[in-house]
């Protein structure tokens, strides 16, 4: 907290500025926040330089009283009683109150028989709030483009103010005292206004866009308007409407019936580095346990761990059944050994709206999980498995290659390739194959190319080459599982570590806590704690 109130110590009336010698008013905590902690506002010389004025260590910018010309003056000559600036801006104890968290009227009306603190917005708005006019004798008198009575410092058009107008609006504006100062590391850099606010955009004519003809500007709705050949020797074509997925009918005017899922991953430090293959399916609670829809795509956590995935599950039907309730179900496998690592489980809690939207984050089980079953003898050719995810033990039948339903009793044929995983078949009559880490394709017939090329792809301390997702828009077509403490595209460079040295009269445990504090620019810091274990013949933990 920046301001804490007074407390008796020792009879002595005691506040947070006793003793204040050894703190400088000038750090990284009060430069450049529009307030003055220093008696003479050092902490906010500089700060502005949105003019053509020189810019000088030891003096203030401020609008001449006498001339109404920008000047710059002695920083003692600041808070030192004296009105020496318009609108006072020398003396900003005259208009903010001390102890107060938000300051709005910062204009000071010399001489005035009522209130002499004004707020901002009234500057220039072609009416005198102040006795003598102080708000209004350094106004441009010119043609601009603002509503009678509106203060120029309400455009949003900077390129109308005048420098003088451009400043006082600047030092007058509402200011907010934070009531908490976060931790930083940052270096007291002076603040720069951003000029870039201040160019003039360039307008452009929309004329061009009125030019497209009315007749396929909203033919197709959310689709792609498309031209097909139908005769080329009569030259004869025909305009069809190519509609996403979430659309259909011959012009997309009608929603397709679907489940909108936003889901992020989750995996603990033992599975960063690891491949996974993830299917989530769109299930109904038939005896035939039908899947309506899939997504099928490939995780890798040290790459993916901030990607939010955004799917479209559709049912299979139009118009879905009604008298059916459906679940997200989903299937993680380790994708180099083919390893299960389990399934969860997210009903759909109102099955009647016809797009339900949704957000997941999801946390991949560990790897020394252990696969939960159960005793259900129903399950005919599989076997009963709990998912991971679920606290009230809900489990499913997971059914052996070639069978499906709710209880493994419809056989069909499995079309994928031998040496993938069969999951299941979707509700018309396709298989769902999860492919070992070299084959691609619905079926998993097609070999990745990039598993026979030549010796170049080969990495360096142990790194495995893998193929870009094609789920994911790369211009690579392989990336490397580097093995721990190596990075980079092959591997080649070694990760930076951290070495502790211990005094020898410090005895120390056999583990030890460390914890990484991650600053954040006006915000909580977050704190990162790792574990590690110190070897008896060794003296420096090293952390990577």
């Amino acid at each position: 907290f920046i301001e804490l109130s007074p407390i008796i110590i020792e009879e002595q009336n005691v506040t947070d500025e006793k003793e204040c010698e050894q703190w400088s008013c000038i750090n990284i905590y009060t430069r450049c926040d529009s307030l003055w902690n220093c008696p003479h506002g050092e902490d906010e010389i500089g700060c502005n330089l949105s003019s053509t004025l020189n810019y000088s260590l030891d003096h203030h910018k401020c609008v001449s009283l006498y001339t109404n010309e920008l000047i710059w003056f002695p920083i003692k000559r600041a808070n030192d009683g004296k009105i020496d600036c318009l609108g006072a801006t020398d003396e900003p104890t005259l208009c903010q109150e001390k102890y107060r968290a938000i300051f709005y009227d910062n204009f000071y009306s010399i001489n005035s028989s009522y209130h002499p603190c004004i707020y901002f917005q009234f500057l220039c708005n072609d009416f005198a709030n102040c006795d003598h006019g102080d708000d209004e004798r350094f106004c441009v008198k010119n043609e601009k483009n603002i509503s009678m009575f509106q203060s120029i410092c309400l455009s949003s058009d900077s390129s109308i103010h005048s420098d003088i107008e451009q400043f006082l609006c600047h030092e007058t504006k509402t200011k907010i005292k934070q009531q908490i100062k976060y931790f930083s590391l940052d270096q007291m850099n002076k603040i720069v206004e951003d000029q870039t606010k201040n160019m003039i955009k360039p307008i452009f004519s929309s004329s061009f866009d009125r030019e497209t003809s009315h007749q396929y500007e909203l033919r197709c709705h959310r689709g792609f308007d498309l031209r097909v050949l139908l005769n080329n020797e009569k030259n004869l074509t025909t305009n069809t409407c190519l509609c996403p997925p979430s659309f259909y009918g011959n012009m997309c005017q009608y929603q397709n019936q679907r489940v909108s899922l936003t889901i992020k991953f989750r995996a603990l430090s033992d599975s960063w580095s690891i491949l996974f293959a993830i299917i989530i399916s769109l299930i109904d609670d038939s005896e035939e346990r039908l899947i309506h829809s899939y997504e099928q795509f490939i995780y890798l956590s040290i790459r993916d761990c901030k990607i939010k995935f955004n799917i479209y599950l559709f049912n299979s039907t139009r118009p879905k059944d009604s008298t059916k309730n459906y679940s997200i179900h989903i299937d993680i496998y380790e994708k180099i050994s083919l390893i299960y690592r389990g399934s969860l489980l997210f009903p759909i809690k109102f099955s009647f709206l016809p797009i339900y939207r949704i957000a997941y984050i999801v946390d991949i089980p560990q790897v020394n999980d252990n696969i939960q079953s159960c005793s259900r003898s129903q399950c005919i050719h599989g076997k009963c498995v709990k998912y991971s995810n679920n606290q009230q033990n809900t489990s499913f039948c997971q059914c052996n290659r070639g069978w499906s339903g709710r209880y493994c009793t419809i056989q069909y044929t499995c079309i994928c390739s031998s040496d993938s995983i069969c999951i299941d078949i979707l509700a018309y009559n396709r298989s769902i194959c999860v492919c070992p880490i070299n084959k691609f394709g619905d079926r998993c017939l097609l070999i990745n190319r990039i598993y026979q090329m030549d010796k170049n792809l080969t990495s360096q301390h142990g790194g495995q080459c893998i193929p870009v997702d094609e789920y994911m828009i790369s211009n690579q077509k392989y990336v490397y599982i580097c093995s721990k403490g190596y990075i980079g595209n092959r591997c080649e460079i070694a990760e930076n570590k951290i070495i502790l040295s211990f005094e020898n009269s410090i005895i120390l445990t056999q583990s030890i806590f460390i914890h990484f504090i991650e600053v954040i620019n006006d915000g909580t810091p977050m704190r990162t704690t790792t574990f590690r274990t110190i070897q008896f013949t060794q003296h420096l933990p090293i952390i990577d």
